[in-house]
């Protein structure tokens, strides 16, 4: 029972978080890509990225809790979703400002040689980028899903589902923490299976990633 409760909060947790990221992330490389340029600006926006991308999870963690004590928040499902928003901001932000730059200059060039302005340019922009748009989207929702260390401190751990964004959520990550820390045998067998159900749900996402990429990159212009 616990399993099940920790799968669905698993999936709150990663869809809230993935979500939250990608409202942060993708008008910041749009930014980069359609007025920045090659600007000063665009070089400290990547390399905060990048640092953002290196900082181990716990310490996201400890932040989110420090947040949580700053505005009287306890452990609960928005306190997990907020810290597993930065966790995977750079990595979705980065990804997507790869792909990006594989757009040929000259489909940019010969967009703005019809008299579009830049703004109409994040359609084409859009379409283009669709196939690594969604392969972003999932690598980042298949690191919050198996993130536990972010969440250890500010989701919580519970029996039962959410009913609001207030109360605390059970994770997998999180459950196979509790079930491996148990003194019985049987326990941590069920952390042994809770543990390849997440393994499988992450081998799951990653699959579907490479075939979305594929089907979706048959119409982009290389």
């Amino acid at each position: 029972v616990v399993a099940r409760f920790a799968d669905l909060g698993s999936l709150y947790l990663a869809l809230g978080g993935t979500f939250l990221a990608s409202l942060l992330a993708l008008p910041v490389v749009l930014y980069i890509h359609t007025y920045a340029g090659k600007s000063r600006l665009a070089n400290y926006l990547r390399l905060t990225l990048d640092v953002m991308w290196g900082i181990p999870s716990i310490v996201y963690g400890a932040f989110g809790f420090s947040l949580m004590i700053l505005v009287g928040l306890g452990a609960s499902l928005l306190a997990g979703i907020v810290t597993l928003a930065f966790v995977v901001l750079p990595i979705l932000a980065r990804t997507f400002d790869e792909v990006l730059m594989l757009v040929p200059k000259e489909l940019r060039e010969s967009t703005l040689s019809l008299g579009t302005t830049r703004l109409e340019m994040l359609g084409m922009l859009l379409r283009q980028t669709l196939p690594g748009l969604m392969t972003a989207l999932l690598l980042a929702f298949g690191r919050a899903i198996g993130d536990g260390a972010s969440v250890l401190f500010t989701a919580g751990y519970t029996d039962r589902i959410p009913e609001s964004l207030f109360q605390p959520v059970a994770s997998l990550p999180i459950a196979i923490f509790f079930q491996l820390s148990a003194p019985f045998k049987e326990v941590q067998t069920r952390a042994y299976a809770t543990a390849l159900i997440l393994t499988v749900m992450i081998l799951g996402i990653s699959l579907v990633a490479q075939l979305i990429s594929r089907r979706l990159g048959r119409n982009v212009i290389r």
